[in-house]
């Protein structure tokens, strides 16, 4: 099992491009700005980067997905609180399939398992960071 747990690192060349374009995101510090579930697909969009490197808007689409360790209330709450991802790793399982493990500030687990993932980034203005 391949762990990609640094989104600087060079990623293995076998993981498909959309799965490639999640794992390089650099998620430590995003804020969640909002989720939704629609049939077997999750989306949600984080506020990353900062202000010295410049701030994103990044959109992923987890299609075939199972989001694991939370429920909706919980997410909910995630966006009201302004959480942040502590931790972010993309990892192949078994069945051909993968997961997006994160850890929301304080210590929130949360697994995505999915088949593709489509993302999306668009500069974004500071004025989004909001305080925790």
């Amino acid at each position: 099992m391949v762990d990609v747990t640094d989104p600087r690192a060079e990623l293995p060349d076998d993981l498909p491009a959309d799965v490639r374009d999640l794992a390089a995101l650099d998620l430590v510090g995003a804020q969640v700005q909002d989720w939704s579930i629609a049939g077997d697909s999750f989306t949600w969009t984080l506020l990353a980067g900062d202000t010295d490197r410049g701030l994103e808007l990044a959109t992923a689409t987890y299609v075939g997905a199972v989001v694991l360790h939370t429920n909706r209330r919980d997410l909910d709450r995630a966006v009201a609180a302004a959480a942040e991802v502590g931790r972010s790793r993309v990892l192949p399982t078994p069945d051909g399939g993968f997961e997006h493990r994160l850890t929301l500030v304080p210590a929130y687990p949360l697994v995505i398992r999915f088949w593709s993932v489509e993302v999306r980034r668009m500069p974004a203005p500071g004025h989004l960071r909001r305080q925790r």
